[in-house]
């Protein structure tokens, strides 16, 4: 049984793909030396992290994919998470701080 990784309650993510696409996948990360859980927890890692590289491809992915078809939606969308980061980086803050704010906000009015 793999170490317990989180201190919360953890919950299953299932998908629906054709069983040819699972064995490849299987083989693949097979290769790689990967389970398909320790892949997947990488892949919502990456896009919950918003790292770069997983980003840039997501955002043309999204296009392709997406349910919603306007293209003015998924730029606007895309400028004011730019717009958010350059807040940020404005400000010197990042998730860890935005988490300490929310930390001493609880203990200094818990009835929130």
């Amino acid at each position: 049984m793999p170490k317990k990784q989180w201190d919360e309650p953890v919950e299953k993510i299932y998908a629906n793909v054709p069983q040819s696409h699972k064995v490849e996948l299987k083989i693949r990360l097979h290769h790689h030396g990967l389970t398909q859980s320790n892949f997947l927890r990488g892949v919502v890692a990456a896009f919950l992290q918003d790292e770069e590289q997983f980003m840039n491809w997501f955002d043309a992915w999204k296009l392709r994919n997406s349910k919603i078809n306007s293209l003015q939606s998924h730029k606007k969308s895309k400028k004011l998470h730019q717009q958010g980061e350059k807040l940020a980086a404005k400000f010197g803050i990042n998730d860890g701080e935005i988490d300490n704010i929310f930390d001493i906000l609880e203990k200094e009015h818990p009835e929130l």
